[in-house]
Parts: C-alpha cells; sequence; structure tokens
C-alpha cells in the first residue's frame, strides 16, 4: 500500500473513532448507582415494615405465683349451732377478761363449762387484763374436754376480737381490725392440732354472725374481713355461719 494511502486510512479510522467522554468522580459513583436507586443526599429511609401477628410467638402463660389465691368462703345454714357432729370446732366472739356473760358466750358456758374454766384461765390465771391482757387479734382453741358423756366432742375456738364488752366494749373498726388476724390464728392452731392429734381429727366449722350481737357490729362488715381472708395450705376452704330458725 502507497505511503498517501496508508496515511489516508489511519487518518480516516482516527475520524470514526469516538472521543473518550471526561467523567468527575461523582458522576463515576452515579454510573455505578443503580438508575432506581435516588442520589445519597435526597435518600429516604426505609418504610418501616408492617407488623404481622402470624409467626408471634403466643402469650406467655401466667407464673402459678401469679393466680389469686383463694379466700375463705362461707356458707350459711339455719338451726342448733350445737348440734354439729363430733370433732367440729364451734367458732364465736370473745372479750379478753374471762367473761361469758351474755348473748350465745352465755350460752356456751351453760354448754360446755369445762371449757368455759379453760377460757378463764388463759385470761385471768395465764395473763391479768390489767397488766398483761391477752392480745387481741389472737385465738384460743380449746379441745374437747367435756366430762358429762353426753356432750359432743366440740372444739370451742375464742376469737378475741374485743379487750373489754358492754359500754366499754372496743369500736366497731377495732373490733373489725382484730377479726381477721384472730381467724388466721384459729386456722393455724387447727392445722398444727390435726398434725398433733389424729385421734380428734377437727373435720368442720361452725360459727354464728360473731361480732353482730354484743359488740354491735353490722354482719355484713365482719362478712367481708372473713371472706377476704386467703386460705393457706392445710386451711379449710369454708366455714358454716349458723343462725337460729
Amino acid at each position: 500500500m502507497a505511503g498517501e494511502d496508508i496515511r489516508t486510512y489511519f487518518s480516516k479510522q482516527q475520524a470514526a473513532r469516538p472521543a473518550p467522554s471526561i467523567m468527575s468522580s461523582t458522576s463515576k459513583k452515579d454510573a455505578k448507582r443503580p438508575a432506581s436507586s435516588p442520589p445519597e443526599d435526597s435518600k429516604e429511609p426505609p418504610a418501616a415494615r408492617p407488623k404481622t401477628t402470624q409467626n408471634e410467638p403466643p402469650p406467655e402463660a401466667s407464673a402459678p405465683g401469679d393466680a389469686q389465691p383463694t379466700t375463705l368462703k362461707l356458707t350459711y345454714h339455719e338451726g342448733d349451732i350445737f348440734g354439729a357432729p363430733d370433732n367440729t370446732v364451734l367458732i364465736h366472739a370473745c372479750n379478753t377478761q374471762g367473761s361469758w356473760g351474755a348473748g350465745i358466750a352465755a350460752a356456751f358456758r351453760t354448754k360446755y363449762p369445762q371449757a368455759y374454766k379453760a377460757y378463764r384461765n388463759h385470761c385471768l390465771a395465764q395473763h391479768d387484763p390489767k397488766t398483761d391482757p391477752v392480745r387481741t387479734g389472737t385465738c384460743l382453741l380449746i379441745p374437747p374436754c367435756e366430762t358429762n358423756p353426753k356432750t359432743a366432742k366440740h372444739w370451742i375456738g375464742c376469737l378475741f376480737t374485743s379487750a373489754k364488752y358492754g359500754k366499754a366494749k372496743d369500736k366497731p373498726a377495732v373490733i373489725l381490725r382484730n377479726t381477721a388476724p384472730a381467724m388466721r390464728d384459729l386456722m393455724r392452731q387447727v392445722s398444727e392440732a390435726r398434725e398433733q392429734d389424729e385421734d380428734q381429727p377437727v373435720e368442720s366449722f361452725r360459727m354464728c354472725k360473731i361480732n353482730s350481737a354484743r359488740f354491735g357490729v353490722p354482719w355484713e362488715r365482719t362478712e367481708e374481713v372473713l371472706q377476704g381472708i386467703a386460705v393457706e395450705e392445710g386451711w379449710p376452704e369454708s366455714i358454716q355461719v349458723w343462725s337460729i330458725e
């Protein structure tokens, strides 16, 4: 090929080749970014994912300790409270002065003279009403102790809900405040007695509408207190409330 022809050939090739483009660093960066991606300085945060419950775990079950405790239940009956079978606990509210002088307390004194002696001994011999009285909010549990063979074998539960009696009795609010701890003390003593003496097991519980007669507290208020007592292991879950027909 002649020299002129060669020069002419390369000149044509050079003219046909596209000129190299000049790209800034920013342009290079944008070129590498997918077309759908916006520039970095205008990039919006990703939208929050919609909540779904499809794969969420079920709510955890409540722990055993979170369960509501069982509270004392009262059942109502009409008839003779003293007609209970053997090994029944008969419960009544007492003062700390050693006196069963009126109301149903007088009936307890007549029906259970040996239990009355045990009660007086507790209040007057083991304690002193003036210098060391029985503490209210406690209980005296007297096991069956009557010598008359015709008398049923009843336990007597004395709840000390008022320090004194008559006009000197405690105010209703104080009596109510003493009622729950006295009943809990009774339940603890009964639980201990069941463990220690299998020959005289406690079978059931009866009481009158305590605090409502000589102590003058409306029964509904005492009822509310009793039904709020949490039952512990080994305690009875219910008590019978007896009233005269």
